[in-house]
């Protein structure tokens, strides 16, 4: 029988994996706890939970879950040492950008995968992910897109009109001198 702490931690992994359909492993040893508590910070900003978590537990977790046990053979080389699961939804460009920034400050955090979309990540797929647009500039980009035709039909409409107040008053005018 498995002690109660650890089905309560595996009870709360599978509750995040419920929650949250992608995923990011690094590592996080030598980490200061300041440092830590910021990354988590910035990662709860973009909507994503930072866990640090134990391989076996995770794998249970992972297991017990059927959109993830498929994937399960090839994420377990990414489980070797200490790993901390970032945990992301709608926002894992966002939390994706966060964490390689991070890496990029800190050498202490190494991104070593993921999951994302049904597909297991590697290193410099999770470097891809982080360069797509965000859902706040895919939105801005959209705006733009639906804003711009709108725009040049009032300068078009707004053109016509002055035309044709200019042709009108040309007219005033000649009739004025005549």
């Amino acid at each position: 029988m498995a002690a109660p702490i650890k089905e309560q931690k595996l009870s709360d992994i599978t509750k995040i994996l419920g929650e949250h359909e992608h995923f990011i492993l690094t590592t996080y040893s030598g980490l200061t706890v300041d440092a830590l508590t910021e990354l988590r910070r910035e990662v709860r900003e973009k909507q994503g939970r930072v866990k640090v978590v134990k391989n076996r537990l995770f794998i249970r977790a992972l297991a017990g879950d059927e959109k993830f046990g498929e994937a399960l053979d090839g994420l377990k080389e990414q489980l070797k040492g200490p790993v901390a699961a970032v945990f992301a939804s709608e926002q894992m460009p966002a939390v994706a950008k966060v964490l390689v920034e991070k890496s990029k400050a800190n050498q202490k955090i190494q991104l070593k995968g993921g999951f994302f979309d049904g597909q297991i990540l590697d290193e410099s797929g999770v470097k891809q992910i982080a360069n797509l647009p965000t859902k706040e500039e895919l939105l801005t980009i959209i705006g733009r897109g639906l804003n711009t035709p709108a725009q040049k039909i009032a300068t078009g409409i707004n053109e016509i009109m002055a035309s044709l107040a200019r042709g009108i008053n040309a007219v005033a005018e000649k009739n004025q001198n005549s």
